[in-house]
Formats: C-alpha cells, sequence, structure tokens
C-alpha cells in the first residue's frame, strides 16, 4: 500500500472539505516590491455561492467560475457567471445550482468551448455509490439563446472509471475531454485507488462515452492520486502531477503518450522527495513555456527532512526521454511576512514571469497573498509581492491561483473573506479580483 511519510503538521489538505472552504498557499516578503493595485468585482453571499475557487474568461469576454458551497438548502455549490455592465459594476448570474443528485462541491477549473458551453467536474454528488458523498459528476452547461443555459451531466464516476475528479478538463481539437480522478482505478496498492486519466468522447447524439487511459498505481513506484488538470504537448502527450506515488510516495511529474497500439504508456519524469530539500506533493498541474519546459509547484517541501512551505520548480528536458528539475524558489514564511503550503499553480506571462498566489501568510491576518516570481542569474527567481489580502474586506485564501487578461490586468479569486454575517459567518463568502500590476 501507498503510505505518507509522516510531517509534523499539515493544515487542511486539498482532500479536506469544510466549511471554512480552507486551502493554503505562500507568498514570501520582498521588500524591494512594487505592490500592485487591487480591486473587488464581487462579494458573494450565500445564496449565490460560497467558496470561489476559480474564475475563467469566456469567449464573451465575461468571467465564469465555481464555488465549492453555497446556492441552493444543499449547499452543494454553483456555477456562475460575472458581467460588467455599463456603470461599470460586475453583476452576478448563477447559472446552475447544484443538488447533490447531480453533483456537489465543484472544485475544479471550468473549461469553454468555442460556441460558449462550459464543462466541468464536482468531486461529489449524483449516485451514493462512494459512501453518502457520492463518486462525482463531468458536466456540461449549454448556452441557448439569450441567457438561457441548459445543464446536463455527461458521466456519473459510480458507473466506475475514477472516483473523485477534483481537477478541472481539458478540450482537444476533436472536442474530446480529459481528466483526473483522485481515487479509484487500482485499489491494490492504494485503499481510495491510485486515480486514473481519463478521456470522454462524444458520439454527435448527446451521448458521451468514458475510457480509462491509465490507471495509476499500476507498477513499483508509479505516480498516484492525481489532484491537478492535464496539459497537452505540441504532439498530443499528455503531462500532470500527482501528490503522492513516486521513488518516495512525495508525489511525481508525469508523461502519458500515446503508443502504436492505441495504448498509453505513462512514465514518472520526476519522483520528489521528502527527505531532500526536494518539493513535495505537487498538489497542482504543470504549463509549458516555449521552450518545452515544464513549470509547477509543490504544496511542501524545499528544507531537507522536513514538512517545508513548498517550492516552486521547473523541468528541463535533458535529451533521450529524461527531465533535470530545477528548483527555482524555496519559500520559507519564516522569512518576513510571508507563508507557506503552496496551493496554487503557476500561470507564465509573455516576458517568462511567473504568477501565483498564496492562502496564507502575507502581511494582513494571515490571509496569503498574490506573487511573482521574476527572473535571475543562474535560474533562480526573485519574488514579488502584488498584494497581500486580508485587509478590510478585500478577501482572504486566494485558493484558485490568478489568470492574465492583459500585461496589465490580472484576475483571481478568494474563497473566503468579503461579506461576513448571515450566510457567510465570520469567515466571509469569497470575492472575485482584479490586480493592476
Amino acid at each position: 500500500m501507498i503510505t505518507r511519510k509522516p510531517k509534523a503538521h499539515r493544515l487542511n489538505g486539498p482532500i479536506v472539505r469544510n466549511t471554512a472552504v480552507s486551502a493554503l498557499l505562500f507568498l514570501a516578503f520582498c521588500a524591494t516590491s512594487r505592490a500592485a493595485s487591487e480591486k473587488v468585482l464581487y462579494r458573494f453571499h450565500g445564496k449565490d455561492g460560497r467558496g470561489p475557487v476559480n474564475v475563467i474568461i469566456g469567449p464573451d469576454g465575461a468571467l465564469y467560475g465555481t464555488t465549492v458551497e453555497g446556492g441552493n438548502a444543499c449547499s452543494c455549490g454553483v456555477v456562475f457567471r460575472l458581467a460588467q455592465a455599463t456603470d461599470g459594476k460586475w453583476h452576478e448570474k448563477v447559472l446552475h445550482e447544484f443538488a447533490g443528485s447531480d453533483g456537489d462541491f465543484p472544485r475544479g477549473t471550468l473549461v469553454a468551448d468555442k460556441a460558449g458551453n462550459l464543462y466541468g467536474t464536482t468531486v461529489y454528488g449524483a449516485s451514493n455509490g462512494c459512501s453518502n458523498m457520492g463518486c462525482g459528476v463531468v458536466f456540461e452547461l449549454v448556452r441557448g439563446k439569450g441567457a438561457s443555459w441548459t445543464y446536463k451531466m455527461l458521466y456519473n464516476f459510480s458507473s466506475g472509471g475514477g472516483l473523485w475528479p477534483y481537477a478541472g478538463l481539458i478540450l482537444d481539437s476533436q472536442g474530446q475531454l480529459y481528466g483526473t480522478t483522485s481515487g479509484g482505478g487500482n485499489f491494490t496498492v492504494c485503499t481510495s485507488g491510485c486515480g486514473v486519466v481519463f478521456k470522454l468522447a462524444p458520439d454527435g447524439k448527446g451521448n458521451w462515452t468514458e475510457s480509462v487511459l491509465y490507471a495509476f498505481g499500476s507498477r513499483a513506484n508509479d505516480a498516484a492520486v492525481p489532484m491537478a488538470p492535464l496539459v497537452f504537448d505540441s504532439i498530443g502527450n499528455l503531462y500532470g502531477t500527482t501528490e503522492w506515488g513516486g521513488d518516495d510516495a512525495s508525489g511525481a511529474v508525469f508523461e502519458l503518450s500515446l503508443k502504436k497500439n492505441g495504448q498509453w504508456a505513462d512514465e514518472v519524469l520526476h519522483s520528489f522527495s521528502f527527505a531532500t530539500k526536494d518539493g513535495d506533493e505537487p498538489t497542482y498541474g504543470v504549463i509549458f513555456d516555449g521552450s518545452g519546459n515544464l513549470y509547477g509547484t509543490t504544496q511542501f517541501g524545499g528544507t531537507e527532512g522536513q514538512q517545508g512551505w513548498g517550492t516552486a520548480f521547473q523541468l528541463l528536458p535533458s535529451g533521450r526521454g529524461k527531465w533535470r528539475e530545477a528548483i527555482l524558489r524555496s519559500f520559507n514564511r519564516d522569512k518576513g511576512p510571508g507563508g507557506g503550503f503552496i496551493s496554487s499553480g503557476l500561470i507564465l506571462d509573455a516576458a517568462g514571469n511567473l504568477y501565483g498566489s498564496a492562502g496564507a501568510g502575507g502581511k494582513y491576518n494571515n490571509c496569503g497573498a498574490a506573487f511573482k516570481l521574476t527572473q535571475r542569474a543562474k535560474g533562480k527567481r526573485g519574488e514579488i509581492v502584488l498584494h497581500s489580502f486580508g485587509k478590510a474586506n478585500d478577501g482572504c485564501d486566494p485558493i484558485g491561483g490568478l489568470i492574465i487578461e492583459s500585461p496589465d490586468r490580472l484576475l483571481g479569486s478568494a474563497s473566503i473573506g468579503g461579506l461576513t454575517g448571515g450566510a457567510c459567518g465570520e469567515g466571509g463568502c469569497g470575492v472575485v479580483f482584479e490586480l493592476t500590476p
């Protein structure tokens, strides 16, 4: 069985569900940093959602996202749309309230097709084949005429082929969906299954068929428990991360390639290690730059033999299918008003700067911050704090990372903070914000 190395203390890891919708990210302080200006675009109040975890920009320029809780009496989460009116204010429309029987706890990022239809996952819900929580679903919101939207459940994971999809989906050029589940698949190595990579293919008649491309834990030291979305390379290979597994059970970066026999083969590109200064538990995904290098983060690690505060890393192809890891940043919340426990992936701008967010630390009330990693000599990265959350009601715990709307505008969400009291309690229901560096 896959077991974890003991850690000194783990705060609200990504598999935990609670009413505070807490996930922890990190940002270290740089005295020479230039702060960005933050503006809250929208504050949730409970019935319209609680706990936003991500936003995307749709083909129509509006913002779309999910909240993991809130909505109707089930409090199973919502899908929302935010659009800016002529008066400059942002207005929310709830596109769907989950009821449990059609999904519960939509944690992954949405993806939109060219027609503006939305696709996503819920971790729980639908059939109660996985105890009382349900096994999770894949869903579509079909955009109709005017402001109408139709919800469709494309796949219920109680039918097999994985359990509990935490991550969002990606689309290929043929309209097929690809994703991961954190459980299911191989139960001989992992108690709840080691997770799978799956594909959903449409038949053109409204039906979708799931196929498991790979079940983790199929061999010794295999990757296990993917929590993050996938990414394609230029020739159609799939890349991702797993929270556990690898040589030291500390997580791994993997590649899936399609062979001539039609089967997908898995290769572990890098195994992380709790016992060294390497990262530990890459809970979020990887991205490519224009040269084919991979970038990502680990939630923990960076300190030998200790839990650590997390890292930002780069994987560089070194020939013959091998990859070399470089640690770009080892975070340390003990140095300055920073934080730790990275819980966001990275994004890359045209100049090669990397951006992320942190749900802990920062200057105010341990509410986290947004950061920028700039290029330095010898492959290292300097860190700039763009914004510390927790001042007034500007949000707290920016769990979902950032997106680049333009060179001078970043967008994101904070899972708590904002409005408090009533349905939001003391913690707040969360916000959607913009940053202008």
